[in-house]
């Protein structure tokens, strides 16, 4: 998932549960627009965080299996001689 995709997915998802929140209330929905953007907000910084996150823990996975296939390549050629 790319970082724009991640921020503005996680940002439409925060306006989504602000304005159900409010419907759920029975308050104007739109009647405080600074709440949305507040809420687009928040949601959106989780989603640059989760990305971060993601971005981090693949290229330690990747980091991981080269260092287990130069062990295997090692332990095989230990194992041949």
């Amino acid at each position: 998932m790319s970082l724009l995709g991640s921020v503005s997915g996680f940002a439409a998802f925060g306006v989504l549960v602000r304005s159900y929140a409010l419907g759920l209330q029975k308050r104007p929905i739109f009647s405080n627009p600074s709440s949305h953007v507040l809420a687009a907000t928040v949601f959106g910084s989780a989603g640059y965080l989760l990305y971060n996150i993601q971005e981090r823990q693949t290229a330690l996975i990747a980091a991981k299996k080269e260092t287990m296939i130069k062990n295997r390549a090692r332990a095989e050629e230990l194992a041949t001689q």
